[in-house]
């Protein structure tokens, strides 16, 4: 039997197996998904809408596309859908040829990963916490000129930093000298307050060296169907088109994500609920001896523990032991063993999380 090492937080049924209960039971801040859960109106066009798993999915997204067209405001060719936004960074080092990347870290690990499953080389250019876990723009700019392509995360995951506009686009303009791609994962853009001023989905028609990634299984609250969205010039969407594997995004994923893109009263309850318990939880957990929230601008913290009798991993361990999953982040390149992420949820599971690590941390200071 293969057994391959999970690195990811959302295991909540791995959890539920070790605590023998519902997977419903379990209070999951690991995995960054929407509070509220999926859009109503997404749930209701499952279920108006059932039957049509009898049928193949279209292959062209046609509906989804669309909505996701004027959603985004960008032409529908220049889209690709995908089985998740990783399906399609997994797809673009094997189809663009990419040899050699720069990604900042810690970040979302899978673009190490892709890169090196297509024998690629990743330099890294490390995030520094005296600097806030800001974006190093002259060291960015320093190292792109060996690079085939940039992966910069925006808002990050897991410092939760965003980058405004102006910022990535000198490093896009930059990038264009030396026939650099630069690939901006946007996938939790939607939680950001004031969005516009950071998305760079604008310049797209400008710059052919640009591509953007989005997802709708965070801010829309449905991971278990896979959706990702990969935007760029005609030429690349055709090569990631080719290469796809066909039916890839199942009829449920294309029904709900349409429904979704439309449901502007959930948008709004989902941004006003996130922005107002994030705020909040960040202020509690710093008040928690050994604890330390960084302010971030999506639906997660950063968390450092200050107490060396504790690592991530201990911390985790005796949350998950009382039904509380949290991300130990030790597995982020570029963080050591001292830092867990947590999502950002409603007000009573947040409660619940700070009541877990008050007792955890409150332990670790008498010797427990």
């Amino acid at each position: 039997m293969i057994h391959s090492e999970y690195k990811h937080g959302g295991d909540v049924f791995g959890a539920a197996r070790s605590l023998q209960c519902n997977p419903r039971e379990i209070y999951d801040f690991s995995a960054n998904i929407n509070p509220l859960g999926p859009s109503p109106l997404a749930l209701a066009s499952i279920k108006d809408n059932l039957d049509l798993i009898r049928h193949y999915p279209d292959p062209r997204c046609t509906e989804l596309r669309g909505v996701l067209s004027r959603h985004l405001k960008v032409a529908p060719e220049k889209m690709v859908l995908g089985n998740g936004a990783a399906e399609l960074i997994f797809l673009l080092p094997r189809v663009m040829g990419y040899r050699q990347a720069v990604v900042t870290t810690p970040t979302f690990m899978e673009y190490g990963t892709a890169m090196a499953n297509a024998g690629g080389m990743v330099y890294e250019v490390p995030l520094l916490e005296e600097e806030g876990f800001g974006l190093p723009v002259p060291r960015v700019n320093k190292a792109l000129c060996s690079a085939d392509v940039v992966f910069i995360c925006n808002p990050n995951n897991p410092t939760g930093g965003a980058v405004k506009k102006p910022i990535i686009q000198s490093i896009i303009e930059n990038a264009r000298t030396y026939g650099t791609t630069v690939v901006v994962d946007e996938s939790f853009i939607d939680f950001v307050y004031r969005q516009e001023l950071y998305s760079v989905l604008p310049l797209l028609n400008d710059y052919p060296n640009l591509i953007v990634l989005y997802s709708l299984t965070k801010f829309f609250g449905i991971p278990g169907l896979r959706l990702g969205v990969l935007m760029a010039g005609e030429s690349i969407i055709e090569r990631i088109e080719a290469a796809k594997a066909p039916w890839d995004v199942n009829c449920l994923a294309q029904i709900a994500g349409a429904a979704a893109l439309v449901d502007e009263e959930f948008m709004a309850q989902t941004r006003q609920l996130v922005w107002q318990e994030r705020d909040f939880l960040r202020r509690e957990v710093s008040l928690i001896p050994g604890l330390n929230a960084f302010n971030g601008k999506a639906n997660f913290l950063l968390i450092k523990i200050e107490r060396s009798e504790i690592s991530s991993a201990q911390l985790a361990a005796r949350a998950a032991k009382q039904g509380v999953l949290v991300r130990d982040c030790a597995s982020f390149s570029g963080l050591g063993n001292k830092y867990i992420r947590v999502a950002v949820r409603t007000r009573s599971e947040n409660l619940v999380l700070l009541k877990v690590l008050r007792e955890i941390m409150k332990g670790v200071t008498h010797g427990l």
